[in-house]
């Protein structure tokens, strides 16, 4: 029990985090290999190895991709930027739009991934830059968001890609 009380009170929860999601991933694919070489597979409907990819890399952009970037900021000490300085006006942000952007922009990325435009990402980007064009401490914040998002677009697209490809 002290061993379990000693990796708490010394590593960071968002580090413990992402080691808890990379044992998820090592024991369900080793339980899923058991499963597969000691079982017999028959399912009703035939599904690619493909279309699972792409559902799963789809269904990975929502929520878990939030909560993935959320953790990183927590790990490199990145906190919401200070509005108090900004009028009233400037801070009439919608709460939660931030996330729904990121998930729209994501799905939008990896789509664009998947059909090979991956010059239309870049024009994105782009675009999303420049309607942040304005000199406050949000920029950064929103800049560090944005790579996260497309990042893990860009990875999961061309991890489909090499699956759809075999």
């Amino acid at each position: 029990m002290s061993f379990f009380l000693h990796i708490k009170t010394n590593i960071k929860d968002s580090h413990l985090f992402f080691l808890d999601q990379i044992l998820h991933i090592i024991f369900i694919t080793i339980i899923s290999i058991i499963y597969v070489k000691c079982c017999e597979l028959n399912f009703e409907i035939e599904i690619s190895l493909k279309h699972i990819a792409i559902v799963t890399g789809f269904v990975l952009c929502a929520k878990p991709s939030n909560i993935i970037i959320k953790n990183m900021f927590d790990s490199f000490e990145i906190s919401t930027p200070d509005n108090s300085a900004t009028t009233q006006d400037e801070n009439k942000d919608l709460p939660n739009a931030g996330k729904l952007i990121g998930i729209m922009e994501r799905f939008l990325a990896l789509s664009l991934i998947l059909v090979g435009q991956y010059s239309s990402v870049g024009l994105i980007i782009a675009a999303k830059s420049i309607l942040r064009f304005r000199d406050n401490k949000k920029n950064e914040y929103v800049l560090v968001g944005t790579m996260l998002s497309f990042g893990i677009a860009t990875i999961l697209g061309i991890l489909i890609s090499q699956v759809s490809s075999k």
